[in-house]
């Protein structure tokens, strides 16, 4: 019993080794794309669930093509580019309007808007068919790194519900004493074991991904903070009520009905 005992003691103990040793590679990563790896990029003043509704994988941003709005700056290349690592879509692909949101899955604003401003937007925007989102990672700290690798990670078919439950218990997960393990255990719960679950953080080329991802956002479209939103092409930044985004989404739905 004792030898057992001992056997899963070491086991535990060389799996938690493993994980210390994935979160320090991704620090790394963020060094290398922020320059210091703390959060003066952004998640200052309201910066820093999703609903039930299917999210889908896109294997391409067409959907994103032609969603610049007139006015905006036309230098938004990384907006329509596609996500290397496929599109997490929330909406009908023939929506006529795209909001892009680039978010920190440890960013308490954009917990917030998943919990409380998503749901209105989906029930009153996204279930008609008027709006689509597509969610970016946009990582500040190595918990949402991972989280955003295992987000890709995960079958397509949960995706969704993945994201959904990151941010609805990203308080539990993130305060835990260990949250690597606590981020393992809602990974577990999504269908990833163990192993898949070090495979998918050890992989250079999801990564990867997740940089490209974020210094193209940071680079080319100014993003500071988290959330940040494009409408259209047009920037809104920080968890804003359900009046700011329409406040931009009505004139892009009423032209988007007099054009057809």
């Amino acid at each position: 019993m004792e030898s057992q005992l001992d056997s899963g003691a070491l086991f535990v103990s060389k799996q938690n080794q493993i994980i210390v040793a994935i979160v320090a590679v991704l620090l790394v990563g963020l060094v290398t794309v922020f320059g210091v790896g703390q959060n003066t990029v952004g998640t200052e003043g309201n910066t820093d669930s999703a609903s039930e509704n299917e999210i889908a994988q896109a294997p391409d941003a067409a959907g994103l093509a032609g969603t610049v709005a007139a006015g905006q700056d036309d230098d938004l290349g990384a907006l329509e580019s596609p996500n290397p690592l496929g599109e997490i879509v929330l909406g009908q692909a023939d929506a006529p309007v795209t909001i892009v949101e680039y978010s920190s899955l440890t960013c308490p604003h954009c917990g917030a808007f998943h919990r409380e401003t998503l749901p209105e937007l989906t029930k009153k925007y996204i279930d008609p068919g008027l709006v689509k989102v597509y969610f970016r990672p946009f990582p500040f700290d190595p918990y949402a790194t991972a989280g955003a690798m295992l987000v890709h990670c995960v079958s397509p078919a949960v995706r969704g519900s993945f994201l959904d439950i990151l941010f609805k218990r990203q308080q539990q997960w993130i305060q835990a004493e260990q949250p690597m393990l606590a981020l393992q255990g809602i990974a577990q719960q999504a269908g990833l074991s163990e192993s898949d679950f070090v495979v998918c953080l050890k992989d250079q080329k999801r990564l990867d991904g997740i940089r490209n991802i974020q210094s193209r956002a940071a680079d080319e479209l100014g993003v500071r903070s988290t959330p940040t939103f494009f409408i259209n092409g047009g920037k809104l930044e920080g968890n804003q009520p359900l009046a700011a985004f329409e406040k931009m989404l009505k004139p892009l739905l009423a032209d988007a009905r007099g054009a057809q």
